[in-house]
């Protein structure tokens, strides 16, 4: 019976929690999870409120036990998600499908987590999640996964260019969603949606195959419908269509002024790189070259920061090439020659049907001869700079003997560390061992225990001793730690013990964690040999620091040294 009223006792707290989560993100609470799923929706242009939701469907799916409403809210926070926090989201919502008796759920989650593959390119991995969810979906009967997983397979071939089969599935597809368009949202399930989706994917595919005449039908469809189910979220996607159309059609100030226009609505922190690309396209087939180059240089950008790049890009390296070689910067022209290189044999690689089909201005031959009459160019350039070359072994000779210099301040701060540990140890060794001897013998110091006003002496005393056990047990490894738990297990409010922490150990709650976990780490590098030969990396996980760079700057800040130097030197001393 016991157990029984705890039960209804947590459940109660988890009612109480989840009310209160919701007020202060300005929810309501009595929300259905398909109204939830339907704001959801309507906010995929507005991560905050996105995200707000998407917390909030999952905890109440969690207060509730509703492991269907669950796997949903996952599927939402992994399609909304960036890598590798959408792969993860998807394992969830694969778990909680495994877990539940309901098939949809099941052959939804293969298929959620193929797509959330595909978008990162893992294509494999895609293709098998995909074709799982195609198969459960035939055996179950369930037309609405059936069609998903068509419109993702339409999706994979039109990465991989073929567009005519992708073409041929999505008018299947799209007929599904649209004759289904009556059936209203429902947990799991929205019909329009995917109608949308399909539309989008189907202009694109005949745009690739040339058929503009069968897009002005589809863009005029979409806008009515859109117009007439207020959805204006998904207005500039097919905005970006009718510029993509009119850049084949070679329209390109009619171009230029859909693409802006689709990137002034989309309103939202997404990288909107098609728009950014033809826009740098049609630029640069009305002769504003630098403009151009502003906007094709947003895509090598991109391509930098993610390593990876849709093959449909590849041509703003072409321009970027034919630009730089225009204007004598050979430098920049090698730079990107290499780059289109390094891109062509990852394409070959991995999409050799799309690469076969790939216009080429530069194939591999002509790369490589521009490659190497560029190389010959510098190389000779560099045969004027030999004098330069004088001055710089100068420069280094003048660096060598500065870096000398520097040894030898790290070897004084080094010996500093090292005699200031071996202080503190020995003092809290003392401390330690004459801990028992000093409860019984030493006087209460009131006025060292009254140095917080408004707090109890024997209350501040108490803290302390207490912290004296943390610092002893090394809790402070834990790098879940906080001020707040901390403060109550024992037992007092976050307040107070600020106070306490700041008063007596004369530095906030953050740094005084950090600097004992620094002081543990030093006392191992002096004592264990197997510490010394960890890296950085492994060092702050030890320590319970949140990444290498935080370790790094808290010893930097506390020893006025590099960890990195630090350790060299230990390892110098054995």
């Amino acid at each position: 019976m016991h157990l029984k009223y705890f039960y209804s006792f947590l459940f109660l707290i988890s009612l109480t929690f989840l009310s209160n989560f919701s007020a202060q993100n300005g929810l309501n609470s009595n929300l259905s999870n398909e109204e939830i799923e339907k704001k959801i929706d309507k906010y995929n242009n507005d991560p905050k409120k996105l995200w707000e939701l998407i917390n909030f469907y999952i905890k109440k799916s969690k207060v509730e036990r509703n492991d269907e409403a669950l796997f949903y809210a996952y599927r939402y926070a992994s399609i909304s998600s960036t890598y590798p926090l959408n792969l993860k989201y998807a394992d969830s919502a694969l778990v909680i499908g495994k877990k539940s008796d309901i098939k949809k759920i099941l052959l939804d989650a293969y298929l959620n987590r193929g797509n959330i593959n595909m978008s990162e390119e893992f294509y494999q991995k895609a293709l098998d999640d995909i074709l799982i969810a195609n198969k459960l979906s035939q055996e179950s009967g369930n037309n609405y996964i059936f069609n998903k997983t068509i419109y993702y397979i339409a999706q994979n071939k039109l990465y991989l260019g073929q567009y005519e089969d992708a073409n041929k599935e999505l008018i299947i597809c799209l007929k599904f969603f649209k004759d289904n368009l009556q059936n209203k949202t429902s947990l799991g399930k929205n019909y329009q949606i995917y109608y949308l989706y399909s539309l989008m994917s189907l202009i694109d595919s005949n745009t690739k195959l040339g058929k503009s005449k069968e897009n002005e039908a589809l863009l005029k469809e979409a806008f009515a419908y859109i117009k007439e189910n207020k959805l204006d979220q998904y207005l500039p996607y097919f905005i970006t269509s009718e510029g993509i159309s009119s850049y084949f059609l070679k329209d390109y100030n009619t171009a230029i002024s859909k693409f802006s226009e689709a990137i002034r609505l989309y309103n939202d922190q997404w990288e909107h790189n098609t728009e950014v690309f033809y826009l740098g396209l049609s630029y640069w087939h009305i002769g504003k070259e630098k403009l151009a180059i502003k906007y094709l240089e947003e895509i090598d950008k991109h391509y930098d920061k993610t390593k990876k790049l849709d093959p449909q890009f590849r041509s703003a390296y072409e321009i970027l090439i034919k630009y730089y070689n225009s204007i004598g910067n050979k430098e920049k022209q090698l730079e990107y020659i290499n780059k289109l290189m390094f891109l062509d044999r990852s394409y070959e690689k991995n999409y050799k049907y799309l690469y076969q089909r790939i216009v080429k201005e530069y194939d591999t031959k002509k790369l490589v001869s521009e490659k190497n009459r560029i190389e010959k160019t510098l190389e000779n350039q560099r045969i004027i700079f030999i004098s330069i070359f004088i001055f710089l072994l100068a420069g280094f000779l003048f660096f060598a003997l500065r870096i000398y210099k520097e040894k030898q301040t790290y070897k004084k701060r080094f010996e500093e560390i090292i005699a200031e540990q071996n202080k503190l140890h020995l003092k809290q060794g003392n401390k330690i061992s004459n801990s028992k001897e000093n409860l019984i013998k030493e006087k209460f110091d009131y006025d060292y225990y009254n140095k917080v006003p408004g707090l109890n002496p024997l209350f501040v005393e108490n803290i302390l001793k207490q912290l004296e056990i943390f610092e002893q047990e090394n809790r402070f490894l834990d790098s879940q730690i906080s001020q707040r738990s901390l403060s109550e297990e024992l037992g007092t409010n976050s307040t107070y013990f600020s106070k306490i922490i700041n008063t007596y150990k004369g530095k906030n709650f953050t740094l005084y964690i950090n600097d004992c976990r620094l002081d543990y780490i030093i006392g191992h590098l002096q004592n264990d040999i197997k510490y010394i030969n960890m890296d950085v990396k492994e060092l702050a996980s030890i320590a319970g620091f949140s990444s290498t760079e935080n370790f790094s700057d808290n010893f930097r800040r506390k020893f006025n040294l590099k960890p990195s130097v630090f350790i060299k030197m230990m390892k110098d001393k054995l």
